[in-house]
């Protein structure tokens, strides 16, 4: 699977998984074990796992391959 090139600056990972994060504490506050809250929690849990953890993604670059 090929990583995705509007992914690729590190930054713009950051701030995908942040609002991943962000949703996850809104559901918490909200809904705790609500349906929103898994799915809120999955999204995040899958985010940090292909952006950071998975190596999809190069860490040493922060622009877009040309």
């Amino acid at each position: 699977m090929q990583p995705h090139p509007w992914l690729m600056p590190f930054r713009r990972r950051i701030a995908t998984a942040a609002v991943c994060v962000v949703w996850v504490l809104i559901e918490v506050w909200l809904d705790f074990g609500g349906l929103w809250f898994w799915l809120a929690l999955g999204a995040t849990v899958y985010a940090v796992w292909d952006f950071f953890l998975s190596g999809t993604y190069p860490n040493t670059s922060d622009q877009a391959p040309s």
